[in-house]
């Protein structure tokens, strides 16, 4: 039996081109250029398989060393010295956690804005008064609640941070969660809420409801930890938005009532 001869495309092209010197040109010109594309779609796989296991690789790592994290100042260490986010390079602080650390109640912000990115921390301006008085609407104190930033680092230009950017800090979040253990966690704005909740929505869409952690957010999540989870407005945005403030109280008020229930 006759054996085929297997060629590789660089081989498939000198022929071709000897073709095309004595004239037979049909077809050749278009099959030169399937060729090509087949190897840029080749190229274009081979690259977005690399960032894809790069990127998977870096989250593992970092899953990995938050595992370690004994108590929430190790955590926030970690967090702070975390060299996996490209906000870091830009921004001009850290955000740090505040808060009780024995509270059953979390609260986790979106990004910085410029005036927490100066002072590196949480709540301060026109922001922290509008805070302040909606935590005293319902009875609370900033020593009743702890605060995090589901990214602690301020995007350029107060842009939206990327899909990548969020996800990247899950895991510090997480770890957060699973240390404090809150039976309460509130996200102010769509960033906390879909990165906590895993989704890809509208906070407009989402708040207004109580919601639960995704069984599968994180494999070491206690099976039987539970916590209340309320998406609301962040307050930036009322602040831009006062119209939406009812909506705000609203919601609020729910968390009031939680607070009374459990």
């Amino acid at each position: 039996m006759k054996k085929f001869i297997k060629l590789d495309q660089k081989n498939i092209l000198n022929i071709l081109k000897l073709y095309k010197d004595f004239g037979v040109d049909i077809q050749i010109n278009q099959f030169q250029n399937e060729l090509k594309q087949v190897s840029c779609e080749k190229v274009t796989n081979n690259t977005k398989k690399k960032l894809d296991n790069f990127y998977i690789s870096k989250k593992k790592k970092s899953y990995d060393n938050l595992i370690n994290a004994k108590n929430i100042d190790e955590l926030e260490n970690l967090f702070e010295n975390f060299n996996g986010c490209n906000l870091k390079k830009t921004a001009t602080n850290f955000v740090k956690f505040q808060g009780n650390k024995n509270s059953q109640l979390l609260f986790v912000d979106g990004t910085p804005d410029t005036e927490e990115d100066k002072s590196g921390k949480s709540f301060v301006s026109s922001k922290g008064n509008l805070f302040e008085k909606m935590l005293n609407a319902i009875h609370l104190k900033y020593e009743d609640i702890f605060i995090v930033n589901s990214i602690p680092w301020r995007p350029p230009g107060n842009r939206y941070p990327t899909e990548e950017e969020i996800k990247i800090c899950r895991p510090f979040i997480f770890n957060l969660i699973m240390l404090l253990k809150p039976s309460i966690i509130v996200c102010l704005g769509e960033v906390p809420t879909n990165q906590i909740l895993d989704l890809n929505q509208s906070i407009i869409k989402t708040r207004g409801e109580w919601h639960s952690l995704k069984s599968n957010s994180n494999s070491h999540f206690d099976p039987e930890y539970t916590p209340y989870i309320l998406p609301t407005l962040n307050i930036s945005y009322l602040l831009n938005r006062p119209d939406m403030k009812r909506k705000a109280w609203d919601d609020m008020k729910m968390l009031r009532d939680k607070i009374r229930e459990i």
